[in-house]
């Protein structure tokens, strides 16, 4: 397998960002990659407007976006991320995401179950490959106990 050059990690906060940028901290330190954290700020939710000057949903996470760039920061110098490189976008996820890799181009995408609904849904045949990281949670447990996987 080639190691991988270029990893982009799409980023929530909490316990599951925080084994996301554990491994991608491991898979960098062992092959030497530039790593890419992006949080991204979802605009599709329904905002109300106050009148006549009302902030549009871009509006009001283009002000939001120097915060959680500084949070980001945090949290990668808080795992020993300090070289990668942390970014802040927003729109539509999918849209956003989608925009992102093909612009940046990474070998890898790191995600885990949660940032898989983030990812767009079909990529493309060369595109980047997907490491997932596993969810096992106690659903996630719980549902293997009920629902075994088939054997071979």
């Amino acid at each position: 397998m080639k190691t991988p050059q270029r990893i982009l990690v799409p980023f929530t906060h909490g316990q599951s960002g925080s084994a996301l940028l554990r491994r991608a901290g491991e898979i960098a330190a062992a092959g030497n990659a530039q790593l890419l954290v992006v949080s991204v700020l979802d605009t599709r939710s329904a905002f109300d407007l106050d009148g006549p000057a009302g902030s549009l949903p871009g509006e009001r996470a283009a002000r939001l976006a120097p915060a959680e760039q500084q949070r980001l920061e945090r949290d990668l110098a808080r795992h020993g991320l300090g070289p990668a490189q942390a970014t802040v976008i927003w729109g539509e996820p999918r849209a956003a995401l989608a925009a992102l890799i093909a612009r940046w181009r990474p070998d890898t995408i790191l995600c885990d179950g949660r940032t898989r609904r983030m990812l767009p849904a079909r990529m493309e045949d060369d595109g980047p490959a997907l490491l997932r990281l596993g969810g096992q949670g106690a659903f996630a447990r719980l549902a293997g106990y009920f629902l075994p996987a088939p054997q071979a």
